[in-house]
């Protein structure tokens, strides 16, 4: 399984908003705002029931990395005037029902059902 890690993820959401060009560096500034972001989404997402790590607080498993950076991306990009807080809050939303589907997902491709009793 091909992983990313939180710099990555970061780089990515970047890029995914037109902030860096793929073969460009983001500037320490961005970057460091940009794995604030992620990291605090990230947990945000969790709290809401929606893990990505997989387990593991370092790595982002290949198949969440382009809706998470999509979701990120949006909670980024009114900082860096592209677009408002309310449209990118409903937006939100449907990316984490896309989110919450592939955590659902088990390793025989078949979707998990919570057991409640």
């Amino acid at each position: 399984m091909t992983t990313y890690t939180t710099t990555e993820l970061a780089t990515r959401v970047l890029k995914d908003l037109g902030l860096v060009a793929a073969e460009e560096t983001p500037s320490s500034a961005d970057l460091n705002w940009a794995i604030e972001t992620v990291q605090s989404e990230v947990q945000m997402l969790a709290a809401k029931g929606i893990p990505v790590w997989n387990g593991s607080e370092v790595v982002v498993p290949s198949e969440y990395l382009t809706v998470l950076s999509r979701r990120i991306g949006l909670a980024l990009a009114p900082s860096f005037g592209l677009g408002d807080i309310a449209s990118a809050t409903q937006a939100m939303e449907l990316l984490e029902l896309n989110l919450h589907r592939i955590g659902q997902i088990g390793p025989t491709g078949a979707y998990t059902t919570p057991d409640y009793f």
